[in-house]
This record gives C-alpha cells, structure tokens and sequence, in this order.
C-alpha cells in the first residue's frame, strides 16, 4: 500500500469522525434549545395565569383539563394560550410536578401564601 493511499484514508477516516461529532453537538443543542424554550413557555404559563386565578387553580389541580372542550371553552383565552404551545400543554398534562412545582415554591418563598392554605399544613406542628 503506498503512502498515497495510505494519507487518504487517513484523511477520510478523521473526516468522517469530524462529521459525526458535529452531527452528534448539533443534536445535543437542539435538545438544549427544546428546553431552554420549555422553560421559557413554562414562565409565560406563570405570568400568563397570574391573570387568571381560578383557571390556574383547576388546571394545577387537574392537569388533563388542557384538553378537555368544556374547560377551553368557558376560558377562551386560556385556549388561545395553549394552543399557540403544544408542548407546554403536553408537558402540563404529562409532567404537571415539573410545570407547578417551582411555581408553588415561589409563592412559599415570596411569602404569597395564606397560612391557612392546605398546601402548607406540614409546616404547621
């Protein structure tokens, strides 16, 4: 085999795996990305349900409500909202802990809460 040869496939072979690992960060940021933009629509819902209390407090306590027709309907806006995130809607009713979880630490931390409110009765002794 001559050197030649030798060189190009050398060559070849450092370009192949250059390109898999470009294909492999650019991947990897695309589900960073996907994220990043979770994250943000999930601090829209917050903001966006600050307006809406009673909308707010179905939903956190029944999750598959963002799809059920009665429930859209009485609240258009609330529909409108979703609708323009598909993903924030799923991640609602799939993981609702992860949507509302750091909201219900806000109001504890904020100190919105009543000390009435059932959600905090462990802090009580």
């Amino acid at each position: 085999m001559s050197t030649k040869t030798l060189n190009s496939r050398i060559l070849c072979a450092a370009a192949l795996l250059l390109a898999g690992m470009f294909l492999a960060l650019a991947t990897e940021s695309h589900a960073w990305s996907d994220d990043r933009r979770l994250r943000d629509q999930i601090a829209q819902y917050h903001v966006f349900m600050e307006e809406h209390p009673k909308a707010s407090t179905q939903i956190r306590e029944n999750p598959q409500l963002v799809y059920d027709g009665k429930f859209l309907k009485k609240h258009s806006e609330v529909e409108r909202f979703l609708k323009a995130r598909p993903e924030l809607r799923q991640e609602i009713a799939r993981r609702p802990g992860r949507v509302f979880g750091w909201y219900d630490r806000d109001d504890y931390r904020y100190g919105r809460y009543d000390r009435d409110d059932r959600r905090f009765g462990w802090w009580r002794h």
